[in-house]
């Protein structure tokens, strides 16, 4: 990366700020927190935000307003789990003018206007069928509870001597209910009641309106829930009625409402989402100024640039400004902490790049792992799930997902290619150690050709696990390589010989005993106990061990690629024993065989996925790898539906 500097006329901010958004490759940086110098400090002053960035936020708001109601009433169709992963619609595509600034902003808001006269009506009219409703739905459910309750409800009214209510309480609560009654009025009321369940009872309360507001405490007191019917006549089944009438006419009306609103949406939805997303662009162009610094006549901003990119920038900076700009480019400082990191990794390594930022993004000094990463997860995975139909399954998996969609999102893509991969290791490792469903293709198919190439994994169990160990093995030597190369390049020597340096003269020392060098084996062990023991002190001896338990932590492959083996085996026994079950033995074979090996697949194959990622988190990362990098963010367009 590239620190890039620019100084340019003022009146040439804009469409340099626009040729640099559409280049796409400069990350802008605060200016102000790289002036250091007085003298700067003194003929600069921070740049303020541009005043139509307020008024592109509220165009924003009305088109977000209208789109919402459009949604609410006509929402677009959408893909399902299933759809949007292996057969996904095409992303809608808008063709937009190519229009931006002033010209942009009075667009909008002339479409804003146009749109609203359009929607107003309809959108008011809807609003208040919908709100009438839900007024009279609640009506309606009250009104249900009291159906066969015999009384005209347009007596159900307060006046200015006589308040009558009606409602419904408690069934146990209806004696005490009616004995608060005659405390409060000294007996002057009525109360009529009815059973409408076994715990609820409809009551009808007269009272002089005098004593309203004690009477109306007491009944919510003891569980009274007053049912409004203001405006209704007759029993409650002929309100019902009536209602039900009017709640017909209102979906009636709501419905035309929906279908008018619906017609609008098609011809405008499109426009408003065109010119919402131009005009967050236009935002993001204008928004990236309060980063900048000023003098009356000029403007400074500052960025990082990847390197390859450097040369093509200060030409197009120069060809919008007439020349009259300064350009430099510098370099970062030596422990660079902040600088964005731009990761360049051939076409398929860079797919398994979401797995290394799972952990963490390298910071801009250290080595990306994700090329090492890449065919040692593809071997691991192959290892545990050890077997060729698993493989098939898994490579259709992600071809499925490529082809699905992999096509119009990046993360599926990165995914498909990854279960390819690993895929693609497993048939080979199935094929080496003779998995084909377990035992299947050899014990019950009889096919002798599709014996064990170089082991049965589960007969020889010890050469299973020494070849997993060694693997590992070389897998923690060589992230020891890099981590000790790393100390060193930084100077960091004590960390280079206390964490590293001291492991190979172990394994070494070791390994010349094994080979009966017996004298210089000695030595260097004892130089890598030495040298851990003064760099970490007391303690150090956790230290050995720690790295053991690294080393026979790789035996986790043995132990998932077993497990698969031997559940696959146990699938193909149940299988045949079910088999013998008169009539349906058949169906329950094949449903025993089908559901069992898809399950064995499915869980061994997120264990094998889970277990691999951890022995390159855990065991690996940390011997030389720490992450926490910044992720290269650059000034750029980001389109989602329109295209120019």
């Amino acid at each position: 990366m590239k620190r890039l500097h620019i100084i340019a006329l003022s009146k040439y901010k804009y469409p340099l700020m626009k040729r640099l958004h559409e280049l796409g490759v400069v990350q802008m940086t605060d200016v102000d927190r790289t002036m250091e110098s007085p003298e700067w400090a003194q003929l600069l002053e921070n740049h303020p935000s541009d005043p139509a960035i307020r008024q592109i936020t509220a165009q924003v708001m009305s088109f977000n307003k209208i789109l919402d109601f459009f949604d609410a009433v006509s929402p677009l169709p959408e893909d399902n789990f299933f759809k949007m992963l292996f057969s996904p619609s095409p992303p809608k595509v808008i063709v937009a003018e190519n229009v931006y600034g002033t010209k942009l902003l009075e667009r909008a808001d002339s479409l804003l206007e146009e749109v609203n006269s359009t929607v107003k009506d309809p959108e008011e009219r809807l609003n208040r069928a919908t709100s009438e409703l839900g007024e009279l739905s609640a009506k309606v459910e009250s009104l249900e509870k009291i159906r066969d309750f015999k009384v005209d409800l347009a007596d159900v009214v307060k006046t200015d001597h006589l308040t009558v209510l009606i409602g419904v309480a408690p069934r146990e609560h209806v004696g005490e209910i009616s004995s608060k009654l005659s405390e409060i009025t000294n007996g002057v009321y009525y109360i009529g009641s009815q059973a409408i369940s076994e715990t609820e009872s409809v009551v009808l309360v007269a009272a002089l309106s005098e004593a309203s507001k004690d009477v109306s405490d007491s009944l919510r007191r003891l569980g009274f829930e007053r049912i409004d019917v203001s405006g209704l006549s007759g029993t409650p089944a002929d309100a019902l009625s009536t209602l039900g009438e009017r709640i017909a006419s209102l979906n009636s009306e709501e419905e035309s409402l929906r279908a008018e609103i619906t017609k609008i949406a098609e011809i405008w939805r499109d426009k408003l989402l065109a010119h919402r997303e131009l005009l967050l662009i236009e935002r993001d162009r204008l928004d990236v100024e309060t980063n900048f610094m000023r003098t009356d006549e000029t403007f400074i901003l500052e960025g990082w640039i990847p390197a390859k990119s450097i040369n093509s920038v200060k030409d197009e900076v120069l060809k919008v400004t007439k020349g009259y700009a300064v350009v430099k480019e510098s370099n970062p400082n030596p422990l660079p902490e902040d600088v964005p990191v731009y990761l360049q990794n051939p076409p398929f390594i860079r797919h398994f790049q979401v797995l290394t930022e799972l952990f963490g993004r390298p910071k801009y000094n250290e080595i990306d792992p994700t090329f090492m990463l890449a065919p040692a997860f593809m071997l691991f995975f192959g290892i545990m799930l050890t077997d060729a139909v698993y493989g098939v399954m898994m490579t259709v998996l992600g071809l499925l997902l490529l082809r699905g969609g992999g096509r119009y999102s990046s993360s599926f893509k990165d995914f498909g290619v990854i279960f390819t991969a690993i895929g693609a290791t497993t048939i080979v490792f199935g094929i080496l150690t003779g998995g084909y469903l377990g035992d299947f293709a050899l014990k019950y198919l009889g096919i002798t050709a599709l014996r064990p190439i170089i082991f049965d994994p589960m007969v020889d169990v010890q050469l299973f696990l020494i070849l997993v160990l060694v693997i590992g093995l070389i897998h923690l030597n060589l992230g020891l390589l890099l981590g000790f190369k790393e100390n060193v390049q930084r100077k960091e020597y004590k960390d280079a010989f206390g964490d590293q340096f001291w492991l190979f003269c172990i394994q070494v020392g070791v390994a010349l005993l094994m080979m009966d060098t017996k004298l210089i084996g000695a030595v260097l062990i004892l130089i890598g106990v030495l040298l851990v023991a003064i760099v970490h002190g007391p303690l150090f001896f956790f230290d050995i061990t720690g790295y053991l338990g690294d080393v026979l932590s790789y035996a986790r492959l043995l132990a998932l690629g077993l497990a698969t083996s031997g559940i696959a085996m146990t699938v193909n026994i149940l299988s045949s024993m079910v088999e013998s079950v008169p009539i349906i033995g058949i169906v329950l074979a094949a449903l025993v065989f089908v559901i069992g090996h898809i399950f064995n697949w499915g869980m061994n194959g997120l264990g094998g996925f889970v277990h691999g990622i951890r022995l390159h988190y855990v065991e690996f990362f940390s011997k030389f790898y720490e992450g926490g990098g910044s992720e290269y963010r650059p000034y750029r367009i980001r389109r989602e539906l329109t295209r120019e």
